[in-house]
């Protein structure tokens, strides 16, 4: 057998089958099929598309490339190749970058702000799963930019301070990429070409130029649907939803008590006859109307094309222009219809696609239906249009070697990803900042900026979009940090003058107060992040002894009491404190001049007292009298002393609204005598005479205040008086 270059081989390795064809390109740049054999996999050594046993794999590959062989009578030593769909998985990534000075964004600026986003959801991809080996990097689709906290649509050329931008990044686990190259190898066979199943289909079924619109590709197979996102020119987003026509052949299963095998022929009779004979597992033959079935497997349909448009949306952030869909999920009656529904799409625009369309193959693969036969085709296509196109490179990071998969030209940046060279350490990295706010207004200390970093291939500068080659030297310099920000209470003040005054004849210097956080602090303290910051220079009366002597000024405002005395109204006013500026009372907002002279000092009457309020009335509890010519102070014993009704004493505090009731005693003759000691003789030679104010009087007489009383005895014989 002869070697020959121009035979193209494509495998298919899937979960039921393994199908290779080989195609002969012709000069009108169309592909003939020369042969093709398709092998069901004997055991479960596929699940999902994902290779669960290598060697069971590898044995049917060979099988296929000896019988082609064979058929072709060629050698076949290269092979194109496709990873799985719904082995990719997507993540969303965000990443900001701040500038120290409003500044033009670029587009270096938006190239590192949106490989970060990549790096970010790699990172939250492989801390998620745990995998050891990693995953390739696909590809990825904005979600959103933002300038400044609002959205915008394309950030180069804008001018901000801060850009931010949302992503979904698809990665492909390695360890789908390396099964399946060591299935190719344990087959004697090289990768020609490796692409992913979505980029298969779309490149057999997808005009090129058909990538400039806004289209959703479905490929539903059995287990999952995968689908692919066209837009400006490219594919920009992959994504899969692990439902498809198993859900609908199990409803069929179930309602009909079918085997899943028979269920699955029922399915495909559902657009192409209008009643079907079925068998169940109990021998019973029924003939069952397809629109009673259909009607039966509505919901199962509904909920498919439901999750599949959630997908859509979530992955292409709007509804697309068009959706084509391709698998023998497909051909399931009402999704085409449910799925425009769900999309708010017109009928026309979804469509259902299969090989009977594509003119760029003259052939058909035995064995397998027209929709079975994309994914194999899809691979040649792209293995014959990318034939220069190399999947694998091996490059130097830093003098590490690292293998890099690529599904197009390498740049920087797919090296960079690979060896998980942290992207955002290439950009300038200030220090931290210190914002605080000074009286309201808010203040910044920025730090260093430090230094950017430098990317060289094979010794010459490149930047992140420079492309790469199969063994290139990478050498990546990260920037270097800058220091952060140190300041003190002076750098974020201004300068204010000092005054002189004198307090109590002590000369003080009024000078600024700074509080930092609500305690007192001096110009050299230390600043915290986030402080808040004030200050003030004593300009009143008020201030200087709030700041300065530390007083709260509270305890010094003037006070009033209002009351009744004896059915009066009464007011008092008084303060604690007494304050002079230069020897005369002043209001607490009198501001003070340099050389000024405060008096502050404490007054001791601080509260008003009931026997306060009867000195001041000058009501005193005791009355003056004359006894024999002798001046005598009584006391009144049984005067009444009454607050709000109720007994008190002196000693009591007036408040405001209290009714004070005072009402005097009653002091009589016999009262005088008791506090005198005065005795009244008993033995007597003569007349007792007891006079108040020259009258005759009794014991029991009342007395006022300068009454004259006069006891004395006259003699019966004469008229002789004697005084006791």
């Amino acid at each position: 057998m002869q070697e020959k270059d121009d035979l193209i081989f494509a495998l298919d390795i899937g979960t039921r089958t393994v199908v290779g064809v080989v195609l002969q390109p012709t000069v009108n740049d169309q592909l003939i099929v020369k042969a093709s054999e398709v092998i069901e996999h004997k055991s479960r050594s596929m699940i999902d598309g994902q290779i669960h046993n290598v060697r069971k794999v590898a044995q049917q590959v060979e099988k296929i490339k000896e019988r082609l062989e064979k058929r072709c009578d060629v050698t076949l030593n290269k092979v194109g190749i496709a990873a799985a769909g719904r082995a990719l998985k997507t993540v969303t990534g965000h990443f900001q970058l701040e500038f120290e000075n409003k500044k033009e964004v670029t587009t270096s600026d938006v190239q590192a702000l949106e490989f970060s986003a990549v790096q970010n959801a790699q990172e939250k991809l492989e801390s998620k799963d745990n995998q050891a080996d990693g995953y390739h990097f696909v590809g990825y689709t904005l979600l959103q930019n933002m300038l400044d906290g609002i959205k915008i649509g394309n950030l180069i050329g804008q001018s901000g301070r801060k850009i931010e931008v949302d992503l979904i990044a698809t990665f492909l686990p390695r360890i789908v990429v390396d099964s399946l190259l060591t299935v190719i190898r344990q087959a004697d066979l090289e990768v020609d070409h490796l692409t992913l199943e979505p980029i298969a289909a779309s490149n057999l079924i997808v005009p090129r130029q058909m990538y400039n619109f806004n289209l959703a590709l479905v490929d539903i197979g059995a287990g999952t649907s995968d689908i692919a996102i066209t837009k400006d020119g490219s594919i920009i987003g992959y994504a899969m939803v692990p439902v498809a026509g198993d859900e609908i052949t199990e409803a069929i299963c179930q309602n009909y008590m079918l085997d899943y095998h028979k269920a699955e022929e029922t399915k495909r009779k559902l657009a192409l006859e209008d009643e079907v004979k079925i068998k169940d597992i109990l021998g019973q033959t029924t003939t069952v109307a397809t629109i009673s079935i259909i009607k039966m497997i509505e919901d199962e349909v509904k909920n498919l094309a439901q999750q599949i448009a959630e997908e859509i949306l979530k992955l292409n952030q709007q509804q697309p222009q068009a959706v084509i869909c391709i698998g023998g999920g497909s051909l399931t009656p009402l999704l085409k219809e449910k799925l425009a529904k769900k999309l708010e799409l017109p009928i026309n625009r979804v469509g259902i696609k299969d090989c009977q369309e594509i003119d760029e193959i003259e052939g058909e693969i035995d064995g397998v239906t027209e929709t079975q036969s994309i994914t194999p085709f899809g691979i040649a296509i792209t293995c014959h249009n990318n034939n220069k196109q190399v999947n694998f490179v091996d490059i130097e990071v830093n003098g590490n070697l690292t293998h890099l998969f690529t599904l197009r030209e390498p740049k920087v940046s797919d090296a960079l990803l690979a060896a998980e060279v942290n992207i955002k350490a290439l950009k300038p990295n200030p220090g931290l900042a210190i914002s605080v706010e000074v009286n309201g207004d808010l203040k910044m200390l920025r730090g260093s900026l430090g230094t950017a970093g430098k990317i060289l291939v094979n010794g010459t500068e490149a930047e992140l979009e420079t492309q790469i080659s199969h063994g290139d030297q990478l050498t990546v310099e990260l920037g270097e940090q800058g220091e952060d920000a140190y300041g003190i209470i002076a750098d974020v003040v201004p300068n204010l003058p000092s005054r002189k005054i004198y307090i109590n004849n002590a000369e003080v210097n009024l000078e600024p107060i700074y509080y930092m956080n609500g305690e007192r602090v001096s110009l050299d303290t230390e600043l915290k992040d986030r402080a808040k910051i004030n200050y003030t220079v004593p300009q009143t009366v008020k201030e200087v002894v709030e700041e300065v002597l530390e007083f709260p000024i509270e305890q010094i405002r003037e006070r009033k009491i209002t009351y009744t005395f004896n059915g009066q109204k009464k007011e008092q006013q008084y303060q604690n404190y007494r304050i002079l500026l230069n020897g005369e009372q002043v209001p607490l907002d009198k501001e003070v001049a340099s050389g000024d002279d405060l008096n502050f000092t404490q007054v001791n009457k601080s509260n008003l007292r009931i026997k306060d309020l009867l000195e001041e009335m000058q009501l005193n509890n005791t009355i003056n009298v004359i006894f024999n010519d002798q001046p005598i102070e009584l006391p009144i014993a049984d005067f009444k002393l009454l607050k709000n009704e109720k007994p008190v004493t002196g000693e009591e505090r007036i408040f405001t609204g209290d009714e004070i009731i005072y009402k005097p005693g009653t002091v009589r003759l016999n009262q005088l005598l008791s506090h005198i000691d005065y005795e009244i003789p008993t033995n007597i030679n003569g007349r007792l005479i007891i006079e108040k104010n020259s009258q005759d009087a009794q014991l029991i007489e009342p007395l006022a205040d300068g009454d004259q009383v006069e006891i004395y005895i006259k003699d019966k014989q004469s008229n002789f008086q004697q005084k006791k």
